[in-house]
């Protein structure tokens, strides 16, 4: 997979403040004509610190000003619009009324339209009341108004915090940014050339696995506050990693899943389920 446009011009960055902080030092090395080998003298080993200091200071302030502004563009709550049909013309309603169709013969219950990129993407929420999860389906969009994109997503809320979702699509890109700030009870797992109806079943049996093998319930509220609530704690967590992590290690752990990308992430899972399963024995 090719490495993503924020990803490239990120080493692309670095890179340059790297052969600026090279040049420099050779610069300054030259114009004192000092030796490398008695640069252990005091007075040159000062004049060295402060040639180090004059290169590594630009790379750090990179470092900060990046994580701070990834910070500040990241919000502190959940926002959408509901969404009105009518308002989005670039819709394909062939597909968006076929899979509505399908979802509500599965005994799911349209929930609310809603955009939460308003003109860029359009998503259907629905419940199901007695499988106790929920379904979205949607579509994205480029400026020109073209879809590029046409998914739909299960995931259940369990208790104790886990939650587990199911997206019909191949990983991409853009996921490689959302890896850095997985979270450990938040399991998900990316399915390509699958139908809907199969997907679901799918959901269904590996969320038994996961209540089963951790022994814990699931939560039975398929309201639309709970999946708010659920969006705006992502939302929060998502913003509390970034601003824990080193960004330099963070965009190598972002690099390293778009070189070798992974179409699931358990978390804590499989250690906690394997824990569960030596008690019982």
């Amino acid at each position: 997979m090719q490495l993503s446009a924020g990803i490239q011009k990120f080493w692309m960055a670095i890179a340059s403040y790297i052969l600026f902080g090279i040049s420099l030092f050779l610069y300054l090395l030259a114009g004192n004509r000092w030796q490398l080998t008695n640069m252990l003298s005091l007075p040159d080993l000062m004049g060295f610190t402060l040639i180090v200091a004059i290169v590594v200071y630009p790379l750090l302030w990179f470092f900060t000003n990046l994580k701070s502004q990834l910070l500040q563009a990241m919000p502190d709550e959940w926002r959408f619009k509901v969404a009105v049909l009518t308002d989005y013309p670039q819709i394909d309603l062939v597909w968006l009324y076929q899979q509505t169709n399908i979802l509500e013969s599965l005994g799911f219950v349209e929930l609310i339209d809603y955009d939460v990129k308003p003109g860029f993407g359009f998503a259907r929420c629905f419940a199901h009341p007695e499988h106790y999860c929920f379904a979205e389906i949607g579509q994205a969009f480029k400026e020109t108004g073209e879809v590029i994109a046409q998914n739909f997503a299960f995931f259940s809320i369990l208790q104790q915090g886990w939650v587990v979702a199911e997206i019909n699509r191949e990983i991409n890109s853009s996921d490689g940014i959302a890896y850095i700030w997985r979270h450990p009870q938040q399991l998900r797992r990316y399915h390509a050339n699958i139908d809907i109806e199969k997907l679901f079943y799918s959901h269904l049996q590996f969320r038994q696995q996961i209540l089963t093998d951790l022994d814990i319930n699931l939560s039975t509220d398929v309201s639309w506050t709970a999946f708010k609530t659920q969006e705006q704690q992502a939302t929060i967590y998502r913003k509390q990693a970034i601003r824990r992590k080193n960004l330099l290690m963070a965009m190598l752990e972002a690099t390293l899943f778009e070189l070798n990308p992974k179409s699931m992430w358990l978390g804590n899972y499989p250690k906690l389920a394997a824990e569960k399963q030596r008690k019982r024995c």
